[in-house]
């Protein structure tokens, strides 16, 4: 279990990602420091040798594996306050541990459950700003323009009731708040968006943070690219469309959210 300090990264691997150590170092060079453990159901000599040369922890998922099952055994190792679930191909800006506990304490008497912030795309060695879905996701936020954290159990299910514009490698879970908590095995891709749904019906805030303080990487490896190309993450979006709206509107809002996939390459 980590328990110590108030934050702590759990950095989710699986193979051997080249880009595991880039997201380590990043987590290294936050001007906060935060605990920092690696999570796997896939041990091997090289997350091993990542685990040494960095001192960070390696805890070994023995349960059934499974990228759903790695998401809750990893939130569930952590004992501390916050916890961000970080993507191993993922690189986070020094201030975003800074940002986020610091809007975190903003308000004492409001209790946030999500901390979230914008983020931009790694394609390469290219980093990209805008896009038509990323253009989306902001107007998906929109009451996020006249308020930093929505309490409203209707305005936290209305940012959800067209897509899922909270990009999960950029979430601080408040764990002292959210208490236990899994994903859902029904899901593979959008276990993410079932979670903000569910935690949406919580007493508490959703936060969230105008600034881009993680890069997220886009590549054909990816598990979210492979998912796409499975056709497991249309099929998924039109189970929680269908959870949220009549089905004829389901279907729509499926068809037309399922474009936005195209630009995940």
């Amino acid at each position: 279990m980590i328990r110590d300090g108030i934050h702590a990264f759990a950095v989710l691997a699986y193979d051997s990602s080249p880009y595991l150590e880039e997201c380590i170092l990043s987590l290294k060079k936050q001007t906060v420091q935060s605990q920092i453990y690696i999570t796997t159901s896939t041990p091997s000599p090289f997350l091993e040798d990542i685990s040494r040369k960095y001192s960070v922890p390696l805890v070994i998922n023995k349960g059934t594996g499974g990228i759903v099952s790695d998401w809750s055994f990893a939130y569930s190792q952590c004992k501390t306050e916050y916890l961000t679930l970080a993507h191993q191909d993922d690189v986070y800006l020094p201030e975003y541990t800074q940002f986020c506990l610091k809007m975190a304490k903003e308000d004492a008497s409001a209790q946030d459950l999500i901390i979230f912030t914008r983020y931009s795309e790694l394609i390469g060695k290219r980093e990209r700003n805008s896009g038509i879905h990323l253009f989306i996701k902001d107007i998906l936020l929109l009451p996020f323009l006249f308020k930093k954290r929505i309490c409203s159990f209707l305005l936290k299910h209305l940012i959800l009731s067209f897509g899922n514009p909270i990009s999960c490698p950029t979430v601080m879970y408040h764990k002292a708040a959210i208490g236990d908590f899994e994903f859902s095995e029904d899901f593979q891709c959008n276990m993410d968006w079932d979670a903000w749904l569910r935690l949406s019906c919580k007493k508490g805030a959703f936060v969230r943070i105008k600034h881009k303080l993680v890069k997220h990487r886009i590549h054909n490896d990816a598990q979210t690219s492979r998912q796409i190309r499975g056709n497991i993450r249309q099929k998924e979006d039109r189970l929680i469309f269908e959870r949220l709206w009549p089905k004829p509107i389901a279907v729509a809002l499926s068809s037309a959210y399922s474009l936005s996939t195209r630009f995940n390459k």
